[in-house]
């Protein structure tokens, strides 16, 4: 088209401000296609009023196609000039930069910016803030406005925190223009002192921001963090328009959410002057902010769980056992990022004695009212095979709600032989009808799978060594009592005792539950869902509800002191899981009220040291009373 143009027009455009501004201006559209409509040729009239046969306008119609901006259009011209005589005149185009938009004179540029967006909040149905923002400084520089660059980055290296070279690395690169405001570091509090000498730099600006805030203190290793987005996250997250340097989720929720918190940056098109001086838009998509991420935690109830757990390494969930909504999903020590409500696995120990007696009642291993002797030693398997219970003394024969209650080791080794002599995988398929041994499917939240062994499993799991892939007696009467190689999440302990607690519903736990607008309008809802029934009967569950009513609500039950005086009725199931180092993992499970359950709980916990006096289910038990008490009153 260069060729096309009259003299005059070379001249005056020259061949840059043609050949590759043509080019740049496309560029800086993200032009994907165009399409001109030519109208009727228009002659100009000579002084004596006939038309100029040398010169003509043809008007277009143009239509842009890009790729942020969508389709605009405008109408233009194309002015022509007839050079040269006879044989040799041509017609030619007399260029200037209004042919291809009408206010695009000269020194006039094109200018695409973007518009950012806000991110969503995370909070709570009763509108807590669990993650928001709040106000900051974010220090900046102009590049084009440095006078003395080393000056500034030995004035700016000490304000903010960085090395000189990590600073010159943000506003060096490649895209930054030098009229362009690069930020180089947010800061929360900036005192008078602070902005004096940032306002004698030059180069320096400093600009208000938002930046993100985690109020109440609340779910720290749930809600995880925001960091800035790297090439490769900004290639993840194109289609939102995500820079290198935005603000993206990176761990937690604020990860898994990013797509609907995020929200999608606008872009505006414009003509300015060349002091960026606005001119005229030409076309614009808004930005698009990103949506509040409803939580089902109840603030109280967290906030009663962490101070319980205090500096203790554990966990707790709470769940709704008529919903699968998580109520509480509390991990300590709160600095560990290591979420152990989802991802902490624990051998779950007399904790698990529920499955147990579930898929003995169910198999008819164990009768309604049967009594079991149990010994302080058990031989079932021979005189060559013991195996002890935590109490020295020999109680008798009992049935199973005494056995729950006092936890008689000896009394579930009978029901985990006699389960194993039926067919080896029925214990272990009951485990997992009740949830454990897979993720809980739980939305948003990353989380272990867990292990319940089987003969099937431990073939796999050992497949190298043929000797250790024997599933051999020790391993049933360990399964029995929630030993050997049976791990599980807290997250999955509170949603297999809401079966136990519901006749054997199993949900697909529930933490995020709507999506809302920045109106409030809900957008998106995420409704609650059975993965499954347990491999059990509702007369079934009621007897093993009765043994945990009589764990806590029995005098020598093995939590009965720490829920002595609560005046609301309390099933439980205690839990003591021996580990390598000597010190226990101690469990607490169970739900309240006994009558009609509202609330199931898990408590954890981990490497507890116990010592005469000091028993770790019980001060389980104690976080989980915390708990279920500021929902359901009595004293914590």
């Amino acid at each position: 088209m260069w060729a096309l143009l009259t003299d005059e027009s070379m001249v005056r455009v020259g061949a840059q401000g043609f050949l590759e501004r043509l080019p740049l201006i496309a560029q800086e559209m993200t032009l994907v296609s165009l399409e001109a409509r030519p109208g009727q040729a228009l002659h100009p009239r000579l002084p004596d009023g006939s038309p100029d046969p040398r010169r003509a306008t043809i008007p277009l119609g143009v239509t842009f196609r890009t790729e942020r901006v969508g389709e605009f259009g405008r109408e233009t011209s194309l002015r022509l000039v007839l050079e040269g005589e006879k044989q040799q005149a041509a017609w030619r185009i007399d260029w200037g930069p209004e042919a291809i938009l009408p206010t695009l004179g000269s020194g006039r540029l094109v200018r695409m910016s973007r518009l950012p967006t806000t991110r969503g909040r995370i909070i709570t149905r009763d509108g807590t803030e669990l993650a928001t923002f709040t106000e900051a400084a974010s220090i900046g520089v102009v590049p084009g406005q440095i006078r003395n660059e080393a000056g500034l980055l030995a004035s700016l290296s000490p304000l903010v925190g960085l090395t000189g070279e990590a600073i010159k690395a943000k506003y060096t690169q490649s895209w930054v223009r030098p009229d362009t405001y690069v930020p180089i570091r947010t800061l929360r509090d900036v005192g008078a002192e602070t902005r004096a000498k940032l306002s004698v730099i030059e180069g320096v600006q400093v600009r208000p921001e938002r930046v993100r805030a985690y109020p109440s203190g609340l779910l720290a290793q749930t809600l995880g963090s925001v960091g800035e987005a790297t090439d490769d996250d900004a290639r993840k997250r194109a289609s939102r328009g995500v820079a290198a340097g935005d603000v993206i989720g990176k761990t937690g929720l604020e990860a898994t959410l990013d797509e609907f918190l995020g929200g999608t940056v606008g872009w505006r098109l414009a003509i300015v002057e060349a002091n960026e001086r606005p001119v005229e838009t030409l076309a614009e998509t808004p930005a698009v902010p990103g949506l509040d991420a409803v939580l089902s935690i109840d603030p109280a109830m967290q906030r009663a769980a962490e101070a319980a757990l205090g500096d203790q390494r554990g966990a707790v969930v709470a769940e709704d056992p008529w919903t699968g909504e998580v109520l509480v999903l509390a991990s300590r020590p709160a600095a560990d990022e290591f979420n152990r409500a989802t991802f902490g696995q624990y051998t779950t120990g007399s904790a698990f004695k529920l499955v147990t007696a579930a898929a003995a009642l169910r198999a008819g291993a164990l009768r309604p009212g049967e009594r079991i002797d149990c010994p302080s030693r058990w031989t079932g398997y021979g005189p060559q095979w013991v195996q002890v219970n935590h109490e020295s003394s020999d109680l008798g024969v009992i049935d199973l709600r005494t056995a729950l209650a006092r936890s008689c080791n000896t009394f579930f080794y009978e029901l985990g032989k006699r389960l194993n002599d039926r067919g080896p995988e029925l214990l272990p398929n009951t485990a997992k009808s009740f949830g454990l041994g897979t993720a809980t499917e739980v939305d948003f939240v990353f989380e272990a799978a867990g292990i319940v062994p089987s003969p099937a499993w431990k073939r796999q799991r050992f497949a190298s060594d043929p000797a250790a892939a024997v599933w051999n007696p020790g391993d049933a009467t360990n399964l029995a009592i929630g030993q050997g190689f049976l791990l599980a999440t807290p997250l999955q302990m509170a949603n297999y005792v809401a079966a136990v607690a519901n006749d054997g519903i199993v949900w697909k736990p529930r933490l995020v539950v709507e999506l809302r607008d920045r109106a409030g309008a809900v957008v998106r809802t995420f409704p609650k869902a059975e993965l499954g029934r347990a491999a059990s009967v509702p007369t079934d569950l009621s007897l093993i509800r009765d043994g945990m009513r009589a764990v806590v609500a029995d005098p020598d039950g093995t939590v009965y002191f720490p829920f002595r005086g609560y005046d609301v009725a309390v099933a439980g199931k205690s839990g003591t899981a021996e580990t390598p180092t000597g010190k226990v993992n101690a469990w607490f499970v169970g739900f309240a009220p006994f009558e009609a359950p509202r609330l199931a709980v898990a408590a954890v916990l981990e490497q507890f040291d116990e010592r005469p006096g000091r028993h770790g289910s019980q001060d389980a038990a104690k976080v989980a009373r915390a708990v279920l008490a500021t929902r359901l009153g009595g004293t914590p």
